[in-house]
């Protein structure tokens, strides 16, 4: 990922809000927009300066050529601020929030940034979000945004920083700078929080435009006040083994005490909620019912030559419990999670055998044609 300026693209995307401390708090900083709403936006850490380009000139080689040089030296003459896209959050904690950032650029201001402070370490995009998760912050799926201005989004190597409204903004590449994007259609995978960003009480309800009222369990990290059909999934995967609860989609105190035990069991950390870890020992601990599983993802029989349009659905239909995602066309691979009836999710393709391909999260699953129907 190259530095880019924050630029004239920038302040017409996001530049237009008034920068301001919130209740002194550190490490947060609010744009207050034409229509009185707040956002985190999150700001970077360079100057553009000679000494930059020729520390990244040594970094990247290949990527300043005469070209990339020269439009360089044009934001230096500029007196332009740079980035790349996880630095947009680095840049924001190491300079208290932004403080000074956005009278430095096109001026000779400048501004103090401490690398490492405010709780945010040096990472890479895909190292902030594991490291995130790691630290236990809420994240979940694109398809399971929520409204909260400030949340990072995530794609294999890229970051972008959601502002509300179904838009976010990122550094997307030397060519464009720092742009404001739709966030559907950009590819993003993940949402999740930063550790070191105060959020506040801020709602963590899926309200984002196009999300599919049903969540598929492992989609998203569930908590005690989480509620949704993934919850429901859950507390009816639980009771298989061994919890008494009502399956209800209410992630309370007794949801909470029987992932406790559970993790308890499995061995893992105990700290009543459902993420990654907890998801990957609940799949393995009902498939010991399935014996013998295969892992292996690839279909045993041809599929349908039907390629995926982007507007047919699978939709899940039971009388009642959940209806197992595998990893392939048949009951004998390895679940990847369980949906309630009425779950909806993207068609890829039909097998021969009638199992239908979906998209799960950011991998393709299938579900038995029995328990399903495309739309």
């Amino acid at each position: 990922m190259i530095l880019r300026p924050l630029n004239r693209r920038c302040r017409e995307a996001a530049l237009y809000r008034r920068l301001e401390p919130y209740a002194g708090k550190l490490a947060r900083t609010v744009l207050r927009g034409e229509n009185d709403s707040n956002a985190v936006f999150l700001l970077d850490v360079y100057k553009a300066t000679n000494s930059v380009l020729s520390s990244k000139t040594n970094q990247y080689p290949s990527h300043y050529g005469s070209s990339r040089t020269l439009r360089y030296k044009q934001d230096i003459a500029n007196k332009q601020v740079v980035a790349d896209c996880i630095g947009g959050c680095k840049g924001y904690a190491w300079s208290n929030g932004g403080q000074g950032v956005l009278e430095a650029i096109g001026t000779d201001k400048t501004y103090t940034r401490k690398y490492g402070s405010n709780g945010c370490p040096d990472k890479s995009a895909s190292g902030m979000f594991t490291y995130a998760k790691n630290k236990g912050m809420d994240w979940g799926t694109i398809d399971t945004l929520p409204e909260i201005p400030g949340l990072a989004l995530f794609k294999e190597g890229h970051a972008g920083y959601y502002v509300g409204n179904g838009y976010a903004v990122e550094w997307k590449g030397f060519n464009y700078g720092c742009v404001k994007t739709a966030v559907k259609g950009r590819g993003w995978l993940n949402w999740y929080k930063l550790p070191f960003i105060d959020y506040g009480d801020a709602d963590m309800g899926v309200h984002a435009p196009d999300v599919v009222e049903n969540i598929t369990l492992g989609s998203r990290l569930l908590k005690n006040g989480s509620t949704g059909t993934d919850v429901k999934a859950l507390q009816e995967l639980l009771n298989q083994v061994g919890a008494t609860l009502t399956v209800d989609g209410i992630f309370g105190s007794k949801t909470e005490a029987a992932v406790i035990a559970f993790q308890k069991k499995a061995g893992i950390k105990q700290d009543g909620k459902y993420g990654d870890q907890s998801h990957a020992a609940l799949m393995a601990a009902i498939a010991e019912k399935d014996a013998p599983l295969q892992t292996d993802p690839t279909p045993t029989e041809p599929v349908q030559d039907e390629p995926a349009t982007g507007e047919k659905k699978v939709v899940i239909t039971c009388d009642n419990g959940t209806v197992n995602i595998r990893v392939g066309n048949d009951t004998k691979y390895a679940r990847i999670t369980a949906a309630e009836s009425g779950t909806v999710l993207p068609f890829v393709a039909t097998a021969e055998n009638g199992w239908h391909a979906v998209i799960v999260g950011d991998r393709v699953g299938w579900v038995s044609g029995k328990y399903s129907r495309i739309e």
